[in-house]
């Protein structure tokens, strides 16, 4: 069996789990982790925290089906249970996909993309084809981001962060979206610039499918499924 003193864990989150904020999601993790007793290192300082690190935080009410966050563990465990005890002290919503060991020192995950689906009502789908069809043609589509936080909105260009999207045979709507630190999307801005951002208004929601990490062998970005 082996054993790991830094994991990195895949995960899910389901159901009605989607609407806890990323903030109580991290509390949560904090919480299961304790009672399925856990050896989680802690930082160094006045308030020492768990060194649980999450590769991307995750909106209000999108669902995720392969997240990823590595803990950091103050003496070895053994990997092959360790889904099985955190599935135990888990809330409904929250399952444990896979355990990696990782090397001690290795950086923090970075995602490089991520990819989203959407599910579109039939009475919508030829309408969101045209939009797509005309945004995958464009070399550039300039787009507003409004941060509240701060005095001004923001400006960029969305076209070069949106790496593929299609509408498949079901009536679901793929995204793979660029998501590094050079730049990124929101899945919510290209439903904007599609014209379909009012169907999570009427209780549609996003489901985060899957985010690959940099560094790591990837598919071609046109080979979205």
């Amino acid at each position: 069996m082996s054993q790991a003193v830094k994991v990195r864990l895949r995960f899910a989150k389901r159901g009605d789990l989607r609407l806890t904020s990323h903030h109580d999601l991290m509390r949560c993790f904090e919480r299961l982790m304790r009672r399925a007793a856990i050896p989680v290192a802690a930082t160094q300082g006045f308030s020492p925290r768990p060194k649980i690190t999450f590769a991307l935080a995750m909106g209000l009410g999108i669902a995720g089906l392969r997240e990823v966050v590595d803990v950091e563990l103050s003496e070895p465990i053994e990997l092959d249970d360790l889904p099985a005890r955190l599935a135990s002290t888990s809330p409904p919503g929250l399952e444990w996909l896979e355990a990696e060991a990782m090397e001690p020192h290795s950086p923090p995950p970075r995602p490089a993309w991520v990819e989203y689906e959407l599910p579109i009502p039939e009475d919508r789908r030829e309408g969101l084809a045209t939009a797509l069809e005309s945004l995958l043609e464009s070399d550039s589509r300039i787009v507003t981001r409004r941060r509240p936080d701060r005095k001004r909105d923001v400006e960029f260009d969305l076209r070069p962060l949106l790496l593929d999207a299609r509408l498949n045979d079901e009536g679901t709507f793929l995204a793979r979206l660029k998501a590094s630190p050079e730049g990124s999307a929101r899945p919510e801005e290209v439903l904007e610039c599609l014209g379909v951002r009012d169907l999570l208004d009427g209780g549609a929601f996003l489901t985060r499918t899957h985010v690959e990490l940099a560094g790591r062998v990837e598919p071609s970005p046109t080979e979205l499924t």
